[in-house]
């Protein structure tokens, strides 16, 4: 009898330990992927536009100084998403800050980005403003496409 308790106690220790390494693995993991998400989101910059506009950025600069980067680090996939003020109805808005995801992949393809790696640009037109005021600084605040990686976007895991 005592032999089968010892067997059924060692078995549970080692099921314990078993736990533990795995939750001090996914621990590591998770702040790994921190640290990545950080420095990304410290050089990559969101791009915004002027009013009504999709084809010229406010700073090239800003889409140059990305496009390096992201050249650099090419160990990641990308999602491109565009924004628009609040001015204008809903249908307007989706499609010109869809032409805006598309101009920034394209402009970043061109600066030698591989467009392979960019999984998803699209536009969310003006559904989730940054700034909720109706002036002119608040509007610019909302013309933007925001670049990140999949993983930033806080999705359930499938």
């Amino acid at each position: 009898m005592r032999k089968i308790l010892a067997v059924r106690n060692s078995w549970l220790w080692f099921a314990g330990l078993l736990c533990a390494v795995a939750v001090l693995l996914s621990a590591v993991k998770v702040e790994a992927q921190a640290m990545k998400t950080t420095e990304f989101t410290q050089n990559v910059k969101s791009v915004y536009f002027p009013f009504n506009v999709y084809k010229k950025v406010t700073d090239p600069t800003v889409l140059d100084s990305d496009a390096e980067w992201l050249k650099q680090h090419a160990d990641s996939h990308l999602w491109i998403q565009g924004y628009a003020d609040v001015r204008g109805d809903i249908f307007y808005n989706l499609v010109l800050s869809y032409r805006r995801a598309q101009f920034v992949k394209t402009a970043l393809a061109k600066r030698g980005v591989d467009a392979s790696r960019i999984d998803y640009a699209t536009g969310w037109g003006k559904l989730y403003p940054v700034c909720e005021a109706h002036d002119d600084s608040c509007f610019q605040k909302n013309r933007y496409v925001d670049i990140l990686e999949p993983q930033m976007l806080m999705l359930p895991q499938m």
